[in-house]
């Protein structure tokens, strides 16, 4: 889970997405936007070093980045980052601008 290879970049950016608590900070991250990791775990009410596995999972998916400033870590999202993705992806599906609204016609979205 989680290899370093481009081979596995767009799984492991998808997988990155499928846990319910990944959620919920990806959720206060797009709310609250540059959030202190210790912050987020009270937040959260879970303990710090689960979130930064937690936070690890989403950075190694290129879901946030984060930066240190001192002894604190803050993350955020990288929105550029999930953008590239969704576009590889569409790619890889042939969604082009032009089938997409199709697309959403078939499933009724």
């Amino acid at each position: 889970m989680f290899l370093q290879s481009p081979r596995n970049e767009l799984p492991d950016h998808f997988l990155a997405f499928a846990n319910p608590t990944r959620l919920r900070i990806l959720e206060r991250l797009a709310t609250a936007g540059d959030v202190n990791v210790n912050d987020l775990a009270e937040y959260l009410h879970m303990s710090q070093p689960r979130i930064s596995w937690h936070l690890r999972m989403l950075r190694l998916g290129g879901v946030i980045r984060t930066r240190r400033e001192g002894r604190q870590v803050y993350c955020s999202l990288d929105v550029e980052n999930i953008r590239r993705y969704r576009e590889r992806l569409d790619e890889m599906l042939g969604m082009t601008q032009i089938t997409k609204p199709k697309v959403r016609e078939e499933v009724g979205a």
